[in-house]
């Protein structure tokens, strides 16, 4: 269903940039053994991550693909909304198991 709202166009430098840094912030999780000394960092990340996706989406749909792509896009959880947004930026699953990682 989002595919009819065009959101391969989402995936443009600054959500890649803020998913990298969600990315981060999970490598550093891991690294601390699934204990995170960083909540705040990782808060701001997903805020971060939500408004370069609206205001990309904002800038290049009508108000009404806008309203439209906003409700069907809150019907995604925030890690599927990640998983989506990593796929189309070709960016590794934030859900894989790290512990193989090199």
């Amino acid at each position: 269903m989002l595919r009819l709202f065009n959101v391969d166009q989402l995936a443009n430098e600054r959500v890649v940039r803020a998913l990298e840094r969600q990315e981060q912030l999970d490598e550093l999780q891991a690294w601390y053994d699934g204990f995170s000394p960083f909540p705040m960092l990782h808060e701001l990340a997903e805020a971060e991550l939500k408004q370069a996706v609206e205001s990309t989406a904002l800038a290049q749909m009508s108000d009404q693909e806008y309203s439209a792509f906003r409700w069907q896009w809150s019907q995604l959880e925030p890690d599927q909304q990640r998983k989506y947004l990593c796929e189309l930026a070709g960016l590794p699953d934030p859900e894989r198991d790290r512990d193989f990682d090199a």
